[in-house]
Formats: C-alpha cells, sequence, structure tokens
C-alpha cells in the first residue's frame, strides 16, 4: 500500500482484512470548491448513487441513511461526519448501533491547472449476520468496485453536463432480469421456510421416480 492509500484508509474505522473494501477515482472537469460544495450537501448524493433512496441530515454531524434492495426492501442506518477539511476531505462512518459497519472517505484533489478535480472514494463495508446481511448483500449484487466506479461516473456527467446518463438498454435489461431472479429465489426461499414438509414431499417423490426409472433401465439392458 502506497504513502497516499494509507491516507485515505486511516480514517476507515471498519478492520482492513473483513468486509467490503472498495477503492475508486474520477476526473471531473469542475474546480474543487464547486465538487466539494456539491457532495457536503449530502442530499445530493442519492442523486448519482443508484442503491441510495435518501439522506436525513439530523444535525451538523450525524444522518441517517436509507439504501434499496431488490424486492422494494430498505435497509436503513445513522452515520456521523468524523472529519471534515474545507475543499480537501470528508469522512464518515455509521453509528456504533447501526446495523450496517460501514465508514469512508472522499478526497478533492484540484487538477487541470484548478480547473478539474480528482475525486478519490474510500468505502468499507461490514455486512451484518442475519437478515439485515442479506438484504446488503443484494445491494451490491454484482461487484462493489462496479457498482461505486458506475456512481462516479453518473457524478461526473451530473456535475459536467447538468445531467445522469441513461443506462444503456442491454444493462436495463441485465439488471432487472438479475433482480425478478434474486426475487423469484428470495420467494422460494420463504415458501420452503413456510411450507418444508409439501416441499421435502415433492422431493422426495422426485428422486422415488428418478430411482424407478432407473432401475427399470438397467433391467431393460439385461435383456
Amino acid at each position: 500500500m502506497n504513502d497516499t492509500s494509507k491516507q485515505y484508509s486511516r480514517h476507515i474505522s471498519v478492520p482492513a482484512d473483513e468486509g467490503i473494501r472498495v477503492d475508486k477515482s474520477v476526473l471531473i472537469h469542475r474546480p474543487v470548491p464547486e465538487v466539494f460544495a456539491f457532495w457536503k450537501t449530502l442530499q445530493n448524493l442519492p442523486r448519482f448513487m443508484r442503491h441510495l433512496e435518501s439522506i436525513e441530515i439530523r444535525d451538523n454531524l450525524h444522518s441517517h441513511w436509507v439504501v434499496r434492495t431488490v424486492g422494494e426492501k430498505k435497509l436503513e442506518w445513522d452515520a456521523e461526519i468524523i472529519e471534515q477539511r474545507e475543499n480537501e476531505m470528508i469522512s464518515w462512518r455509521s453509528t456504533p448501533a447501526a446495523d450496517v459497519d460501514h465508514a469512508g472517505s472522499v478526497w478533492f484533489k484540484p487538477q487541470l491547472e484548478g480547473r478539474g478535480t480528482e475525486v478519490r472514494v474510500s468505502l468499507k463495508y461490514l455486512p451484518p449476520a442475519g437478515k439485515a446481511g442479506a438484504l446488503f448483500a443484494r445491494i451490491f449484487g454484482r461487484d462493489a468496485a462496479s457498482e461505486i466506479e458506475e456512481d462516479l461516473t453518473r457524478l461526473k456527467s451530473l456535475l459536467e453536463t447538468g445531467e445522469v446518463p441513461k443506462e444503456p438498454s442491454a444493462r436495463q435489461w441485465q439488471r432487472k432480469t438479475l433482480e425478478t431472479t434474486r426475487k423469484a429465489v428470495g420467494t422460494a426461499d420463504v415458501y420452503v421456510h413456510r411450507n418444508p414438509w409439501p416441499v421435502i414431499g415433492s422431493v422426495a417423490v422426485v428422486f422415488f421416480a428418478l430411482g424407478f426409472l432407473t432401475g427399470l433401465a438397467k433391467d431393460y439392458r439385461r435383456f
């Protein structure tokens, strides 16, 4: 790990050898004060972070985060800002009572002789056990780094053009298919837990039939 990465990492409170770690950066053709001011207003984050539904500001340091998962389910936690330096960096983490152990830092570095900004994000998530952990896993159904990279691409477009880029049709179809599949699997899982004996009986019948047919095939080959 280089010195720069160590500088970013020291603000991440989640253990380094646990959870999901993401480090991504993007170059935005806007000056640092503009980009910093946009991110500092936390209510702007859901505008480019696809899974983030809302952020409610509680006070100067504390906020409440709501994320969407498949099947219209939600996962929520409280977060607090632990360090902030004007036009340089913002660090935050989930509060001790939160369901999701989450921490992050975002750094703003001048580029292009002050006309651009390198935004570097370091995030760390430690999903909990149980139902909350299962919901969290569905948020990042694909590679977590890819999800954050797409979010930063949307941020770049939003600040440079005023619009979030539309998702390609093929990508939309892929995402909808994946979410539909996950929803079906979740429904089936609930059914199995609520109706275990009919499912076990059906499985037993299938295996009995397969065994019976296999036996017939063996007898047939003897003749």
